[in-house]
């Protein structure tokens, strides 16, 4: 073998080893866990969960309306990191696109943006500690947050250091619950001692308390209160391929005939994520089972 081409093969592997160091950043990832793919419900947990940052650490940016958090995440050996927003921080967040950022300080291992608060305001700086751009995060609206979230990702971009960014946009929205088995502006008819089966989409993630309240319409009248006519009781969730989804068997066992009201709803607000429909239970038919498809 020629010892020229003897010298030349371990130069050879030093390049790629340094290529490979320097690509590495790009073969990141991350993975958004929200509600369901990047839709998010007020109050549930957001997790964030990045692979392939083998440069120790990431700065993890979140900007919305009135929102602005950034943190930095330490990777595990393996170049993994994982970044949460947890209920009682989603539960204030406002209706619309919250950007996410992630930025790998690249092999040098220095930040080319930092993030400041004081008083209340906002300051955007580069890594030399000179102000680029303050912002007051409160009053951010829509534009407002989607323009700050392209600044920096431009700032990251346009840096002289080797920095990189991933991007991904999750859409915040209020909990929601629909029916789906029962016909909106109409009764369910129900004869007394039979079953039916409700059911219906959410925006909301699987494992949220969903529940069943059952109260005699004329008590409300009479009263005003809403005393429920049974214990309490909960649906079941799960998640499909439109959405996340809800089911109760409503089983009129012990129920008088007349006419009810069934709310079902999310169990942590009197407001969000709610619906409700009109039970007759009628004593004329047959009993029966039945599923209301």
């Amino acid at each position: 073998m020629n010892p020229d081409r003897k010298k030349a093969i371990p130069v050879m592997t030093v390049i790629l080893a340094a290529l490979v160091i320097i690509v590495s950043p790009c073969t990141a990832a991350i993975n958004i866990q929200a509600s369901h793919d990047c839709v998010l419900a007020k109050g549930d947990r957001l997790i964030i969960t990045g692979d392939g940052y083998h440069n120790g650490s990431a700065v993890i940016w979140g900007i919305g309306p009135s929102f602005f958090t950034h943190g930095i995440v330490d990777a595990d050996s393996d170049g993994i990191l994982t970044w949460t927003l947890n209920e009682k921080v989603t539960e204030k967040l406002r209706s619309g696109p919250l950007t996410i950022i992630v930025e790998d300080p690249g092999q040098d291992r220095i930040y080319s943006n930092v993030g400041n608060d004081s008083a209340g305001e906002s300051l955007l700086t580069i890594a030399d500690n000179v102000s680029v751009l303050p912002f007051d995060a409160p009053t951010m609206d829509i534009p407002a947050a989607l323009d700050l979230a392209d600044f920096l990702k431009n700032q990251i971009a346009g840096s002289d250091t080797d920095d990189s960014y991933l991007l991904q946009t999750v859409y915040v929205e209020e909990p929601t619950l629909r029916l789906s088995t029962v016909e909106l502006g109409s009764p369910l008819r129900v004869p007394a001692g039979g079953c039916v089966l409700v059911k219906g989409t959410m925006n909301m993630a699987p494992g949220n308390p969903i529940a069943v309240r059952i109260y005699d319409t004329s008590v409300i009248e009479k009263t005003g209160h809403r005393i429920p006519v049974r214990a309490i009781d909960s649906a079941i969730t799960g998640s499909g391929d439109r959405g996340n989804t809800w089911e109760y068997n409503l089983n009129t066992a012990g129920l008088v005939p007349g006419e009810y009201l069934v709310e079902i709803g999310w169990d942590r607000s009197a407001i969000s994520g709610q619906n409700a429909f009109i039970l007759i239970v009628s004593g004329n038919e047959n009993i029966m089972d039945k599923s209301a498809e």
